[in-house]
């Protein structure tokens, strides 16, 4: 269980910097004070639980509450209000993820702490994490991804975090001189940013792509002006990480998401992957027809094929939009402008972006005439939406 663990680290390395911070660098020691410190909330769904929102340090003090306690923990991106479970959690839930994912409805996810363990312990094994210095943390913390690449494999494996509020080139370059053998996850639009700065990267040991897909051409231009090999990992919030790709030379194919990892194992059900795992989550608060997510396998909505045990990438086909890796939802951007406009005839859909590393762009339908599409008209409808979730293209329904 975790509290062995934890004392393990603890014992180690308790005195060591776990987490690098804006106001100054914290320890495994001081991490743990924080934590019995920090007092739990009370929600009419989970009970007593704790709130892992905001920045970096406040999530992992959470995490760490909660585990310590056995209470649950529910995960909310800083900029989202908390969704309460429409249903109670499962038994032994002891991690609540709030987010869209490819459904495209935002939903919360129940997960055990052997199952977030699992997939924490994979990533460690299979990414070679003992042999870096420090996990950078320019992504949210909050995310599957950011999760349980960073804050997850301090408080499990004793691997530091040095967490950044943003992926900007300045923060990144004081960050990485502080360090040597550096961990770097991050999704493509990062790895594009970061390359178009000549952001040096020179102490990078292992560098990671996830979220939507990596082209051929990005990889190689990483390579080219890094000689790092940007490896490829796939996976979804439900079930963790699903493949990777271990090798040091350049993918072939641009569909090409790596190998299963050891102990996942798929099927195809209708075109669609279906994994198989101990990684996989309790289920959803609100369950939508067709789906299965419960009892260790869990039906994504991707088309993959399946090449003994590489997996090749076809197609997304959940209603969620991905906008640079940032799952969204049509229906939650469509009610904000119908609300903003007092109209309710408003469609969202995402549509392929020209730019790959963005993926989507929103595109926004209405029953209005041409003539009303004005900047005035359009700024108005974008009052209450976040910057990202901001339409691209503006049509008018017949």
């Amino acid at each position: 269980m975790f509290g062995e663990r934890w004392q393990q680290i603890l014992s180690a390395k308790g005195d060591e910097v776990a987490l690098w911070y804006l106001d100054g660098p914290v320890s495994y020691h001081g991490l743990e004070k924080r934590a019995r410190e920090l007092p739990a909330k009370s929600c009419a769904q989970l009970g007593k639980f704790y709130l892992a929102q905001g920045d970096g340090l406040e999530v992992t003090v959470a995490l760490l509450a909660g585990f310590l306690s056995g209470l649950p923990v529910q995960v909310v991106e800083k900029d989202r209000q908390r969704r309460v479970p429409v249903s109670p959690p499962p038994k032994r839930t002891a991690l609540v993820k709030q987010t869209v994912g490819s459904s495209g409805v935002r939903r919360c996810q129940f997960f055990s702490y052997d199952q977030i363990a699992a997939d924490v312990d994979r990533l460690q094994t299979s990414l070679r994490l003992d042999e870096c210095s420090v996990a950078l943390a320019p992504l949210s913390v909050a995310h599957s991804f950011g999760l349980t690449t960073t804050v997850l494999q301090t408080l499990l494996h004793g691997l530091p975090t040095h967490w950044l509020p943003t992926p900007f080139p300045t923060g990144m370059t004081e960050a990485l001189k502080q360090h040597e053998s550096v961990f770097l996850p991050g999704v493509p639009a990062m790895w594009k940013a970061w390359l178009l700065s000549e952001l040096d990267l020179s102490r990078v040991h292992l560098a990671v792509s996830a979220g939507s897909v990596l082209t051929l051409d990005l990889e190689s231009r990483v390579k080219a002006a890094f000689d790092l090999k940007l490896h490829n990992l796939y996976g979804t919030s439900e079930c963790g990480a699903i493949s990777y790709d271990t090798t040091e030379t350049a993918r072939l194919s641009e569909p090409h998401l790596g190998a299963l990892m050891p102990g996942v194992e798929v099927t195809i059900v209708g075109e669609r992957l279906q994994v198989s795992s101990d990684a996989v989550g309790l289920g959803y608060d609100e369950i939508l027809a067709g789906e299965v997510f419960a009892a260790s396998e869990h039906l994504t909505s991707d088309e993959i094929q399946v090449v003994g045990r590489q997996l090749m990438f076809e197609r997304c086909i959940g209603a969620g939009i991905n906008v640079a890796s940032r799952k969204l939802s049509p229906s939650e951007i469509a009610a904000k402008i119908s609300a903003s406009l007092q109209v309710t005839d408003v469609r969202i859909v995402g549509e392929p972006s020209r730019d790959p590393e963005r993926v989507q762009d929103i595109v926004c339908h209405l029953a209005v005439p041409p003539e009303s599409l004005t900047q005035e008209f359009k700024a108005k409808a974008c009052a209450a939406l976040a910057p990202w979730e901001v339409p691209r293209r503006w049509c008018c329904l017949d």
